[in-house]
């Protein structure tokens, strides 16, 4: 198989287990709140390295590249950035069904070039226009001004996706020092480290259940982290962009089998409409002869 197509494989296993993980989160967020969600399933993350590594060929340097790691900076930002995104979209998926959170997380990289032009001065192509105008019209269709959705809580889906963004960007730079385990764990260092104070003021000791629920999300969640990292690893960004909307089909299905739910069709729309509008602003431009 060549590495793009094990990358878009990788892409779409990435976009079930996200979902399912955040929709399991969904579920312990009645009972935890999502920032010590991500903190014990770092904190997991962490204890099942530490099972591990003694058994490792070479454990002393498996050590060091979790405390030392080469361009420190740069991984200790990409993870930095997973944290912030994971809390962010648990909070989400707590606040906003999962088809409807799934789908205005796809709202960011159309934000984005829309800041590039507004912010950067970056020229906008026509195209590009229509991808926003798309978008635009599909987050609309699904939050409904005066309906139900049209509130602070549609926004944390889209910054838990803007944040995603550039753990992305970031995970892709650092890909000739850190593998997928690198980001994995660098990720579940910076949530129990980052993570750890407000756990003073935050903890709620999980009963029996909850405790079984946490360990299936961070098994499901870091499955996913590793189909991501290992996808940018081996294709680009804006080539995998599309396979994302993938994503939109899971959570439809698992909003019907965990909740009992079937989205109205406004938001079914808005979904099409946010779906077509990435894939409008992903599809590769013709070149023009001499180019």
């Amino acid at each position: 198989m060549s590495q793009p197509a094990l990358a878009v494989l990788l892409t779409l296993a990435a976009g079930l287990l996200y979902t399912l993980g955040y929709a399991i989160a969904k579920i312990l967020s009645a009972s935890l709140d999502p920032v010590q969600i991500t903190f014990l399933r770092s904190a997991l993350v962490l204890a099942g390295a530490a099972v591990i590594l003694p058994r490792l060929a070479d454990p002393a340097g498996a050590l060091r590249r979790l405390l030392a790691p080469a361009q420190a900076r740069d991984q200790r930002i990409a993870a930095a950035m997973l944290i912030l995104s994971t809390t962010l979209a648990v909070l989400g998926y707590s606040l906003v069904p999962v088809t409807e959170a799934s789908a205005l997380g796809f709202t960011a990289p159309i934000i984005l070039v829309a800041l590039g032009a507004l912010v950067l001065r970056e020229t906008v192509t026509p195209r590009r226009w229509a991808a926003l105008a798309l978008g635009f019209a599909g987050m609309l269709a699904v939050v409904r001004p005066g309906g139900e959705l049209f509130s602070a809580a549609a926004a944390v889906p889209v910054s838990a996706a803007l944040t995603y963004a550039l753990y992305q960007v970031m995970t892709r730079r650092i890909r000739a020092v850190a593998n997928e385990w690198d980001a994995t764990l660098q990720g579940a260092l910076a949530g129990v480290v980052l993570l750890a104070p407000a756990m003073r003021f935050l903890w709620r000791m999980p009963d029996a259940a909850a405790l079984v629920l946490v360990a299936v999300y961070a098994a499901v969640q870091t499955a996913a982290l590793l189909c991501i990292a290992g996808a940018v690893r081996r294709a680009e960004v804006s080539g995998l962009a599309p396979w994302h909307y993938s994503r939109i089909v899971f959570a439809l299905a698992l909003d019907a089998i965990l909740f009992a739910r079937v989205p109205e069709a406004w938001a079914l729309a808005g979904c099409g409409l946010i779906a077509a509008g990435g894939l409008v602003l992903a599809w590769p431009r013709r070149r023009r002869p001499g180019e």
